[in-house]
């Protein structure tokens, strides 16, 4: 079988050339797949059956489950949904980014089964990331900047496809000093948490002090959400048990609210129904004022500084640029730059660089690392995958076992 790799720096394009197969159009290349049986295994298809499976309280995918298909964990959900298109018996099968958000485990998984069934029939992959090229593949499709289509050897797309990350200039002064800020930010002695009696952390001791950069990783369900929740958000399990942020125990007094103007936030779900017209300009300086996107007149103090932190990331032709027409990697790192504005003693960056591409993820990468360097700001990088690049001082690795995922210091 011919195996393709395509390569999906522009989303666009691979959309109309995966439409186009599947409604049996002529396709130069593809040829031999005109009228042939397909299928696709895509986050699309699959959040299809997960709404389903919410309608009528069951799913194709499990049916010889107890239990519903939204309880499965992203691998599994996964798994689940290529087992279902093999029994169809496909001619070829697209594979949309099949790997994007798994831990490395279920990535090592699911590339053995595919491997099993490759000579039966023909795998089309849109990737992102070069190490998610399936092994057997050896053939890549890309675009040129005039979207025509090239096919070239695995080797020679890896080879040409190597950029120079341009400089990043030093990051602007902190606008405001956070006063009375402790050497300890978070610190979690010996935390327990149960979900229905199902344990999730294990006697977890970890503490992050000003200025440290961390990396929180671990499989797919091992806790990472868990511990965010409860220092960012107001997850009840963090009430009660030994944890404190800023040096007050959660729950002696401090809001939420109180907690989060210390805390620089970014998570590409940040936006996901935001839909209002605000420009670049405005999106950075709401940052300043905790929220996301600006409600109300900006100063001139404050565009100011927003126009310091568009020229560091060289977008300063951006600024009245309305937010939500940016690329990807546009848009996060705009978000980046809202959470960092006001220098907080703390940044968490809950997965910034799933679904982008290597030359991207080297970009988000190379701006954190400036942060880290440049600044005060203690960072806690969340990520499912080892990241080309990254700089971070210690890695906090969650270990699952039967009774709750424990913790494990990594020094880097």
């Amino acid at each position: 079988m011919t195996h393709i790799a395509i390569y999906a720096e522009d989303h666009k394009l691979v959309s109309k050339l995966i439409d186009d197969l599947r409604k049996g159009r002529k396709v130069q290349g593809f040829e031999e797949l005109q009228h042939k049986k397909g299928y696709e295994h895509s986050e699309a298809v699959l959040q299809n059956f997960i709404k389903e499976d919410q309608k009528h309280g069951n799913s194709i995918l499990v049916k010889d489950e107890n239990r519903s298909l939204r309880t499965f964990s992203s691998g599994e959900k996964r798994k689940a949904l290529l087992e279902y298109l093999l029994k169809k018996e496909p001619e070829y099968l697209i594979l949309d980014d099949p790997f994007d958000c798994l831990d490395m485990q279920s990535v090592a998984n699911f590339k053995s089964r595919l491997a099993e069934v490759k000579e039966n029939f023909t795998m089309l992959q849109i990737f992102r990331r070069e190490d998610d090229i399936l092994p057997f593949i050896g053939k890549v499709l890309s675009f040129d900047s005039s979207g025509k289509s090239m096919l070239k050897d695995k080797a020679d797309f890896i080879k040409n496809k190597k950029g120079i990350l341009s400089e990043i200039k030093a990051i602007p002064p902190a606008s405001k000093i956070f006063e009375n800020v402790p050497e300890s930010l978070i610190k979690m002695n010996k935390v327990n948490v149960s979900y229905e009696e199902r344990p999730i952390l294990s006697n977890i001791s970890w503490e992050i002090k000003r200025g440290e950069f961390w990396k929180l990783t671990g499989p797919n369900g091992s806790g990472k959400t868990t511990i965010l929740s409860m220092v960012y958000g107001d997850n009840p399990k963090a009430y009660g048990v030994d944890l404190f942020l800023f040096g007050k125990k959660k729950g002696s007094g401090e809001s939420v609210w109180d907690i989060k103007k210390k805390i620089g936030y970014f998570s590409p779900a940040l936006t996901e129904l935001f839909n209002r017209r605000n420009t670049v300009e405005d999106m950075v300086i709401s940052g300043l004022v905790d929220s996301v996107g600006l409600y109300q007149k900006p100063t001139d103090k404050q565009k100011a500084l927003a126009k310091q932190w568009l020229e560091t990331l060289g977008f300063q032709d951006k600024a009245k640029k309305i937010f939500n027409d940016l690329s990807n990697l546009e848009k996060r790192m705009i978000l980046i730059a809202r959470a960092m504005i006001k220098h907080p003693p703390l940044l968490i960056l809950d997965e910034p660089s799933t679904a982008l591409d290597d030359k991207s993820a080297l970009k988000i990468t190379n701006l954190i690392n400036h942060i880290a360097a440049q600044s005060d700001t203690a960072i806690i990088y969340v990520s499912h995958r080892k990241e080309k690049g990254l700089k971070p001082d210690f890695e906090y690795e969650l270990i699952p076992t039967e009774n709750g995922s424990v913790g494990k210091i990594k020094i880097q």
